[in-house]
């Protein structure tokens, strides 16, 4: 299952429990094998919906999730940037002689890629994607409009709705960090 849990269920993120059940019990019952013999894209569909139930049943597992912790198959998500940040812009704007002056062997790699991890980079990080949903008013679709969202941490946004937008659009902000 590698679709938005609450997507493939068809919920809201801040779905009730009882709303999450629900959709599940609908959706379980359509999608069964038993009642779609031979229908192998039914039988996917059902096991989507049951790991996506499984997820958002357990409280402590949904936190995690909305939070990013973990991705809709319950993995935990890795840190970013396993090599150093900007090793390969030091070496593509370095001067042409100096690029392979200091070439070391396989160890000299292994050793920046392990003390990387040791340490904090430097600069400001990107954060984490996420994705939010927000139902636009047909009105506010065609003409444009300013729809306030509230993220699940409190934060609230004012995102800017282009003239002309149609269903299924998606768009990409970037928001400053609360530190």
């Amino acid at each position: 299952m590698a679709d938005n849990p609450y997507t493939v269920l068809g919920v809201a993120r801040d779905a009730t429990p009882e709303a999450i059940k629900s959709a599940y019990r609908k959706l379980a019952r359509q999608h069964h094998p038993d009642l779609n013999p031979g229908k192998p894209e039914a039988e996917a569909k059902f096991k989507a919906v049951s790991a996506a139930h499984d997820l958002l049943s357990d409280p402590e597992r949904r936190a995690r999730f909305d939070r990013g912790e973990i991705d809709a198959e319950g993995q935990e998500q890795r840190p970013a940037g396993a090599y150093r940040e900007g090793a390969y812009r030091q070496h593509a704007e370095a001067a042409e002689g100096e690029r392979y002056a200091n070439a070391g062997g396989f160890e000299d790699i292994f050793a920046e890629m392990f003390e990387a991890r040791g340490r904090a980079a430097s600069g400001p990080r990107r954060g984490r994607d996420a994705s939010y949903r927000l139902d636009v008013p047909f009105q506010a679709s065609v003409q444009g409009a300013t729809e306030r969202l509230t993220l699940p941490d409190g934060q609230v946004l004012d995102v800017k709705i282009p003239p002309g937008v149609v269903t299924g659009s998606s768009s990409r902000r970037s928001i400053p960090s609360r530190r």
